[in-house]
């Protein structure tokens, strides 16, 4: 039922008062529960405490100066509370639900997790920072109860929603969202099956079979990997050759479920939630850096929200000292640089995830089959409220392999969906909150260790070192099941405990690699070792890594500022045009036709990036890339692919473009294929067949003149969150948040003493996601935007009095 914050605000005044802490704004002398709040000349809040529970608290209150509005969006969002407050409908709040827990099961998650080191406070700072959280809004809503609401983001005030405190469960279910979103990565069976289904409906059992292990392969040997095949300390692998059969057809369920996950993916990306992951990342080794320092650049890729989707923060205290960007639910920077170390991640890719089918009791559908006999499913029940639809209540279930996607009513079937992590998602993600007291390789490779989801790490320490783990714990899964069939690793299982896990990889079978003798570890969320047998087919050549690893390689020493142009190359480079235009080049070069001649020094003269220097460039609205050679190229390779595969490949299957990659190498292919995709034509035939049709159709655009075919520039509007309105710049395929820093070395005299390290971040457009009552926005919702969009950084900051010189505001607490 939809509440009135009026009616909540008395209540929760006296609520709030229990929590133990004093503001103090004018303290003599130094007392371990002082602290210090000081905000820099970005709004960015360091916090300055002697305990870690100091730190908890300061960040909670600061987060919530900035992000209340936003952590308030997510724990909802994670809840599946949206249609509650009309943000959402009750099917989709049920679709959030019904793979998530109880408020009493994320206690128990919490009240459970033993954390590893138990000096390092993580449930006290954890605890602690609700308790800032809390205090913020204590203040908020006592100065609202006296007539000021200038505390209240205005949000609340304009939907007439509560302000409500904050508890533990509120930071674990954001915690368990974001967890399942960036690293439950896998669990992609059923798309596998629905496309081997419909490859086999259309050319049979055997050659489907054979075109779907040419689209779907899971080894590709032309695939870019992270780490080298030689020259790299304390590196692992496992191989491994799984095979297949078909057991069943799921792909027109596998469609319906498909339809209302896009549903979902557009509500989250209507409020600004955060659906998307990539991320690129970097660590360069002192032997290859011209100042013999270690370098690191981080890229996670997010997608773009205002506020955005993580903010800044400076913990300073109780051996902690880092700054960087954390997410509103818990103090925990999970990307940034400490005087100690830089680190960043990327999400994983690999299988950590599988789809169980589940056998249904023809005449119980609460029942599934399990060795050998029926038993209940797990129920609970959850009331589900809305001011534009009556109230529900409606069962959620699950199985002994974890939650119920969707149930097949004709067929008795159900699909569940299991994950190694399922009900332990704070102890599987722990290491993200040790990243920032680590003080050398060997502490961040215990941290690593504890991460159960699936993420690339890096780091890069003054020391010297950098290090790449491929983090995750991942299934070892039966090699037959169920009637003796083979089980592969890109199709479900049956779950009637004929095929469950046999165990589970540790460390030992982690990819990790630390310093490596060509200098450099990169990772674009690509493989990260030949032959990884944890992946369902995910990995295959032309991947966007290439260009990085290529820039790594061919300086032989790499500065700060390289590590930005590297960075500004790759945002701007044409990542199909890498594989594919050598191709056009090489087959327009042989044609004889005029048309095809006279787009051809177009093609020859573009250097495959997105460029915006010759007028009009942007933020003119007119403004246009500067090649046609790219406008040619993109018109070209939007058609190939359908030229290529349409008349073979069926609706429900796909072809990507390494597949591309490989019909052209021919029988020079890093992987042969088994069926004719050009159908006994010469792929120049086909090349230059749809790059006639695409000069063509551009002339009937553009005119017959080639030097005007410009494509216009691509722009990137951020996703509104709240009341701030949302920017919009120029297109770049970076970092939603990007970080640089060398670790500087101590050196002689001075080789025992920590150097802050020269580090610099951008979160665009700003810190602070607050508007006040009056519509009035922060003066630091905008002021990274411009930064971002010139490849531009801020210092990150790390000594007391250089913060103090740049300070915007003091705020001193007991806790």
């Amino acid at each position: 039922m939809k509440k009135k914050i009026t009616v909540l605000t008395l209540s929760l005044i006296v609520l709030l008062l229990f929590i133990p802490l004093s503001p103090v704004y004018a303290c003599k002398g130094w007392d371990r529960k002082k602290i210090t709040i000081i905000r820099d000349d970005y709004g960015v809040p360091h916090v300055f405490a002697k305990t870690k529970e100091g730190l908890g608290f300061g960040a909670g209150y600061a987060m919530a100066q900035d992000r209340l509005w936003q952590a308030d969006l997510y724990r909802r969002s994670a809840f599946g509370n949206l249609a509650e407050f009309g943000l959402a409908t009750i099917d989709q709040d049920y679709e959030t639900r019904k793979l998530g827990y109880s408020r009493e099961e994320l206690k128990e998650i919490f009240d459970k997790w033993e954390p590893i080191n138990p000096n390092a406070k993580l449930k006290e700072m954890n605890l602690a920072y609700i308790d800032g959280i809390n205090y913020y809004i204590t203040e908020a809503l006592t100065a609202l109860s006296m007539g000021d609401p200038s505390l209240v983001p205005v949000e609340y005030l304009a939907y007439g929603l509560p302000l409500e405190p904050f508890s533990i469960e509120d930071s674990v279910v954001i915690t368990v969202m974001m967890a399942w979103r960036f690293g439950g990565t896998g669990g992609n069976e059923l798309s596998y099956f629905a496309a081997l289904q419909a490859l086999q409906a259309a050319h049979g059992e055997t050659e489907g079979w054979l075109m779907f292990n040419d689209l779907y392969p899971q080894q590709d040997p032309g695939a870019e990997v992270t780490i080298p095949g030689t020259g790299c300390k304390f590196s692992n692998s496992k191989i491994s050759n799984p095979m297949m059969e078909l057991p069943g057809n799921f792909g027109t369920l596998y469609n319906e479920y498909q339809q209302i996950q896009m549903g979902q993916t557009q509500l989250f990306e209507s409020l600004g939630i955060p659906t998307k992951f990539g991320s690129n990342a970097w660590v360069v080794h002192p032997k290859k850096t011209t100042t013999r320092n270690a370098m690191e650049l981080g890229g996670p890729q997010m997608g773009h929200s205002i506020p955005q989707i993580v903010l800044e923060m400076g913990l300073h205290g109780a051996g902690i000292d880092a700054v960087g960007m954390m997410m509103p639910q818990s103090p925990s920077i999970l990307i940034g640089v400490s005087k100690d170390g830089a680190w960043t991640s990327t999400t994983g890719g690999s299988d950590v995830m599988d789809t169980y089918i589940e056998s249904l009791n023809p005449t119980d559908h609460t029942q599934y089959l399990y060795n050998g006999e029926f038993i209940d499913m797990e129920v609970r029940t959850e009331t589900f409220y809305s001011p534009f639809e009556p109230t529900r209540e409606i069962e959620i279930y699950r199985t002994v392999h974890g939650p119920i996607l969707f149930i097949d009513e004709v067929n008795h079937l159900a699909f569940s969906i299991k994950a190694p992590y399922y009900k332990n998602e704070m102890a599987a993600e722990e290491g993200w909150s040790l990243f920032q007291q680590a003080r050398n390789v060997w502490d961040m490779q215990e941290a690593v260790k504890t991460i159960q989801p699936n993420h690339n790490f890096l780091w890069a320490d003054r020391h010297g070192r950098v290090g790449y783990w491929h983090a995750g714990t991942f299934p070892i899964k039966p090699e037959t099941g169920m009637g003796g069939r083979p089980i592969d690793d890109r199709l479900p299982l049956n779950g009637t405990g004929e095929e469950e896990w046999v165990g589970l990889t540790g460390f030992n079978e982690m990819p990790k690699c630390i310093d490596p003798k060509q200098g450099f570890l990169a990772n674009w969320n690509n493989k990260p070792i030949a032959d990884w047998p944890y992946g369902e087919a995910d990995w295959g050549e032309g991947h966007r890594v290439k260009r990085i690893q290529d820039l790594l390689a061919s300086d032989d020493k790499i500065s700060f500022e390289d590590m930005n142009r590297i960075n500004m190359d790759a945002g701007y480079n044409h990542i199909a045009a890498m594989s594919f235009l050598d191709d056009l080049i090489e087959a327009a070069s042989a044609s004889m036709d005029p048309d095809i001649q006279a787009a051809l020094p177009y093609l020859e003269g573009w250097n495959l990036h997105y460029n915006d220097v010759l007028n009009p460039s942007w933020p003119d609205p007119t403004a246009t890339y500067d090649d046609p050679g790219l406008t040619i190229f993109e018109r070209w390779y939007r058609n190939i692919d359908n030229e290529v595969f349409d008349d073979d490949i069926p609706s429900g299957a796909i072809a990507g473009s390494s597949t591309l990659i490989h019909v052209f190498d021919g029988v020079d292919s890093k992987l042969p294929l088994s069926y004719d995709y050009l159908n006994g034509e010469e792929k120049y035939e086909v090349i230059n067949r749809v790059l006639k049709e695409a000069i063509i159709y551009l002339k009937s655009i553009f005119g017959p003149d080639m030097s005007t075919w410009l494509t216009p520039i691509q722009t990137v509007t951020f996703s509104a969150q709240g009341a701030l309105p949302a920017p919009t710049m120029h297109g770049m395929n970076r970092g939603t948040y990007n970080q640089i820093a060398e670790m500087i070395k101590g050196r002689g005299w001075n080789r025992w003493w920590k150097p802050a390290p020269h580090a610099v971040n951008v979160i665009p457009p700003g810190q602070s996601g607050f508007v006040n009552y009056m519509g009035v926005p922060s003066p630091h919702a905008y002021d990274q935007l411009a930064l971002y969009e010139t490849w531009t950084y801020k210092p990150m900051r790390y000594y007391f009095w250089d913060i103090w010189k740049v300070r915007e505001s003091v705020l001193y607490f007991n806790y």
